[in-house]
């Protein structure tokens, strides 16, 4: 049997009759409300997991946090009261909604409506209206359903930037789908969904002109032409009928919050490995629900073995022993004191953390004294540059504060290369750095921005003579000419 791509429809959307056109009367737009600390909390945890690797529950969680996220639903009745009928994803982990009914003639808000029953297995929500409110119920189906039946799918996708009111017509092309290990009854479609489609109504339209509710459109089929899902009526009335709270949902907010981001990240990180590629290719309904699976299999592993604690727990500050971004290249800027400077490009690789090693290479601008190769006389000093390749090794202690990163660092260049003097003198020269400082490794999505600073202490090997000023060393000695510098120098840098 072929597989598919069903990507669930994120962008979000009883008992009297309703016509085409009062439609409008009976389907919403539903947006969550979310507290300042909650956008926060999932602002910290989408960077966390994105650097893990989990990169659907991380964008999802990116959305979430943003005062545009929407989705659809339908007026239906519950105990003997109105309420709005919506996807799970929909309501996400919000207490409460903002309920939109965009009329012709005018457009009706009901805000903070309280989410009061939500369930993961089939994906939905209910939410409660106002007793003042007088939109029209839609009843649900309660027939058979059977393939090439005509249906209506109903809800407020996107259309520049905001949402936008959608009817589509088309038929049931495969009533009892197997999609979705969590709903029992799955419906496929051809009626045209579109992100914030989802929690919409999918309808059929009696012979007496009514609609009724034969699902909950909840996902599309991407690389497939006319492939919509809803959940079906029976888990609808199951559902409808069961005992879930919304508590659940939002309660994850109070198992997460006492971990940051960055310390969540690090628990992750010292899970098996068969736990982390568990993680992120498991199909989970929200997306903190990987973040609270890290916690509780720490929290198993710490009870069932007392010894494996100490992995777990880590300072405010600590030093990293496994860099996630290895590669690096960094761009050097040394000062000599103003007077010799050098720039320079560095592409390397971290080893364990603690070991770096890379090429690297630089152009070197001093001043030097120049003579007249036929008379011996000193003309004056002058400009002259270098550019040198060669190799470079170092050490550094990664200590992670908060979400940054400060390393210690000391490395040892060497190369060599041309060095020229206008075109008086002119030879090859072996150059070496010693730099000692200090980088800053800030997070910035899928890498890290490096910034640092450092001391360099320069030395250079030649059978030239540049007399290079204002530090010299050895001058004229049998075999080389030696001269040595030192400066200030900044780094800015990618890892990733």
């Amino acid at each position: 049997m072929k597989r598919f791509v069903i990507v669930l429809l994120f962008f979000l959307a009883l008992t009297t009759t309703v016509r085409a056109q009062g439609l409008r009367h009976s389907v919403c737009i539903v947006t969550p409300e979310y507290q300042q600390f909650d956008k926060d909390l999932m602002t910290d945890y989408s960077l966390a997991m994105a650097r893990a690797g989990i990169t659907d529950a991380a964008r999802t969680l990116a959305a979430y946090k943003s005062d545009d996220i929407y989705g659809s639903g339908v007026v239906v009745s519950y105990d003997g009261k109105k309420y709005v009928l919506t996807n799970l994803h929909v309501a996400g982990y919000a207490k409460s909604a903002n309920i939109t009914f965009q009329l012709h003639e005018r457009t009706l808000r009901y805000p903070h409506c309280p989410i009061v029953k939500t369930s993961k297995t089939c994906d939905l929500a209910l939410i409660a209206l106002p007793s003042e409110c007088d939109m029209v119920v839609l009843p649900l189906f309660q027939e058979i359903i059977d393939e090439d039946m005509s249906i209506t799918a109903v809800g407020f996708p996107e259309l520049a930037n905001k949402p936008s009111w959608q009817l589509t017509r088309g038929i049931i092309s495969n009533a009892h789908v197997d999609v979705d290990k969590h709903a029992s009854h799955t419906i496929q479609h051809t009626a045209s969904i579109d992100p914030g489609s989802s929690g919409g109504p999918l309808l059929y339209k009696g012979e007496d002109g009514q609609y009724s509710i034969l699902g909950i459109n909840t996902w599309k089929a991407f690389y497939r032409e006319g492939v919509g899902l809803a959940i079906g009526v029976e888990d609808i009335q199951s559902f409808m009928n069961s005992s879930a709270t919304s508590e659940p949902e939002y309660k994850v907010f109070d198992a997460v919050c006492t971990t940051s981001g960055e310390d969540w990240l690090y628990i992750f990180r010292q899970l098996p490995e068969e736990k982390q590629k568990w993680i992120k290719q498991t199909d989970w309904r929200l997306p903190l629900d990987p973040a609270l699976k890290v916690l509780e299999l720490r929290d198993s592993i710490i009870q069932t073995n007392v010894k494996e604690a100490k992995r777990f727990k880590r300072s405010e500050s600590h030093v990293i022993t496994d860099l996630e971004h290895k590669r690096h290249v960094r761009l050097i800027y040394d000062n000599y004191f103003g007077i010799n400077q050098q720039v320079g490009a560095q592409l390397g690789f971290d080893w364990l953390g603690f070991i770096e090693t890379g090429v690297q290479v630089s152009a070197l601008i001093a001043s030097c004294m120049t003579e007249n190769p036929d008379t011996g006389e000193r003309l004056g000093y002058k400009n002259c540059g270098g550019a040198m390749f060669g190799i470079y090794l170092g050490g550094q202690i990664p200590i992670s504060v908060g979400e940054h990163i400060l390393a210690p660092r000391i490395t040892q260049s060497a190369g060599g290369g041309p060095f020229k003097t206008g075109n008086i003198n002119g030879g090859f020269a072996i150059l070496t750095d010693t730099r000692i400082g200090l980088d800053w490794r800030i997070p910035f999505i899928d890498c890290d921005l490096i910034v640092g600073a450092h001391y360099d202490m320069n030395w250079i090997w030649s059978k030239d003579r540049f007399e290079i000023t204002p530090y010299k060393w050895a001058a004229d000695s049998e075999k080389f000419n030696q001269y040595l510098q030192h400066g200030i120098g900044i780094t800015i840098g990618v890892a990733w």
